[in-house]
């Protein structure tokens, strides 16, 4: 168990979500680092901002990286310049051959992306946000938490990354992979994860916090020096 709580961990959120998506995992890896999402610069590819994420986090050693949703694909370029132990994939996509139909059909709308009325829809789903809705719709109140704290431009720039992301990272460590079998977002259809969730939708971290903790613990085994 002490190699578990001794190796640094770090967890990118999905689109523009802060800290509370891994709260569960907090709980269980006190060591967890989970990053704010910079600002990005006008116009800023992903291989530069994921630069100066790395550049950011560089102090923190021989870490395992990973992340959920768009946050694993940030996870895979930054492991490409830390070089960390391992790189853990939480309901995200390895690469970008496994993009969604429905992101292939929303490609020729990216030009739309800086028209998306972010702070209006965050209002609307408000509802969704509340205890009551998270027990009786686990899967959308998760999606809603996850939106009603984006950053409105960071989840401009995150769409259209997502959108015009085309590249499959290469990288020189272990890749692991944990999947919802009902995700809808990004469908479990085509991908070969690790970890099948029985049941669980795109927020795996909140809805099923005891598989994906035991997952993350498993791969920190797994790659112990």
């Amino acid at each position: 168990m002490a190699a578990v709580d001794s190796t640094p961990l770090i967890l990118f959120p999905g689109l523009a979500a802060d800290a509370n998506v891994f709260a569960p995992q907090k709980i269980a890896f006190p060591q967890l680092v989970v990053p704010e999402w910079p600002l990005p610069l006008p116009s800023e590819s992903l291989d530069s901002y994921c630069d100066r994420l790395a550049e950011e986090l560089r102090s923190h050693g021989d870490a395992v990286i990973g992340g959920a949703s768009f946050g694993g694909i940030i996870a895979l370029h930054v492991a490409r310049r830390l070089r960390p132990r391992a790189v853990l994939l939480i309901g995200s996509l390895r690469s970008a051959s496994e993009h969604p139909r429905v992101t292939r059909l929303c490609r020729p709308l990216k030009p739309l992306v800086p028209w998306i009325p972010v702070r209006f829809l965050q209002l609307c789903c408000v509802p969704l946000t509340s205890k009551l809705a998270r027990r009786n719709f686990p899967h959308l109140g998760g999606l809603a938490r996850q939106f009603h704290s984006a950053d409105p431009t960071v989840f401009k720039w995150s769409i259209a990354r997502i959108l015009d992301w085309n590249s499959t990272p290469a990288v020189d460590c272990p890749v692991f992979r944990i999947h919802g079998d009902r995700d809808f977002v990004l469908p479990i259809r085509g991908m070969k994860p690790d970890t099948v969730v029985r049941g669980g939708g795109h927020v795996i971290s909140l809805t099923h916090p005891s598989e994906v903790n035991e997952f993350i613990r498993s791969a920190i085994h797994q790659t112990a020096g």
